[in-house]
């Protein structure tokens, strides 16, 4: 049985994610929608689903490989398939199950305090995580409208769905665990002029980086950790062991 993991752009890392899910011995499908890769028919030999960020925007696009995406996270959700959405991904995620995504007033860039909610501190996929943190935010779209049994878990001032849960295998998460602090600093320097157009002070955002990516990376291998072993659970736990397939 293998996790399954679409890819949207060789842009968006996953860094502590696929540390996580190699150290605890998953089997991978790595497929990258962006290089031409093909979304699965079929949940055959698929215990979990994982759909990464990237540049797109869900309630614009509706190229065939969205469609496609969209309508197998579906399935994986009507299967009980662990499925995990990050950033794009959670957007996705919701808009398969019936949720809605809209285009935010200002994009959310750069470090912001996301908060648990009663439900999110609770939730076990949270377990150890603090219910106030700053997050690493890159998004321009939001879910505006969870699907029919959806729960917020966590919110941020200018986005209100930070994590969602629908039902109890299905999570969107729209901050950034899985990038490390290196990869955080390349995608700073990679769009410095975008944030001087945003008023906001680039070196400052490198200091704050320095400052927090101790933190992050510490969260979020504890936050991924977590899916491994409670939400997409592997056979053993072993430095190296796993199949990537592509």
């Amino acid at each position: 049985m293998a996790i399954v993991i679409l890819q949207h752009s060789s842009d968006c890392p996953a860094d502590l994610l696929m540390d996580s899910l190699r150290h605890h011995g998953q089997r991978l499908c790595v497929i990258q929608l962006n290089a031409g890769g093909v979304v699965p028919v079929d949940l055959d030999d698929v215990h979990g689903v994982i759909s990464l960020g990237g540049p797109q925007t869900v309630h614009l696009n509706d190229a065939s490989w969205m469609t496609a995406e969209k309508t197998f996270l579906k399935m994986a959700h009507d299967a009980d398939v662990p499925v995990l959405g990050l950033c794009l991904g959670a957007q996705l995620l919701a808009a398969a199950l019936g949720g809605e995504t809209q285009a935010m007033k200002q994009a959310e860039m750069g470090w912001q305090t996301v908060k648990l909610n009663h439900i999110g501190r609770e939730d076990a996929l949270f377990v150890g995580q603090p219910w106030s943190s700053e997050k690493m935010c890159w998004h321009s779209d939001q879910v505006s409208k969870l699907p029919s049994g959806g729960q917020v878990l966590a919110g941020s001032a200018a986005c209100g769905v930070q994590a969602f849960s629908v039902g109890l295998r299905s999570y969107g998460v729209q901050y950034h665990p899985e990038w490390n602090r290196d990869s955080i600093l390349k995608q700073i320097n990679g769009a410095t002029a975008k944030f001087q157009s945003a008023g906001i002070d680039v070196n400052a955002l490198r200091l704050q980086t320095e400052s927090n990516g101790a933190e992050q990376e510490r969260l979020g291998r504890r936050f991924f950790d977590v899916v491994n072993i409670v939400l997409m659970p592997g056979d053993r736990v072993h430095e190296g062991v796993s199949a990537n397939h592509r």
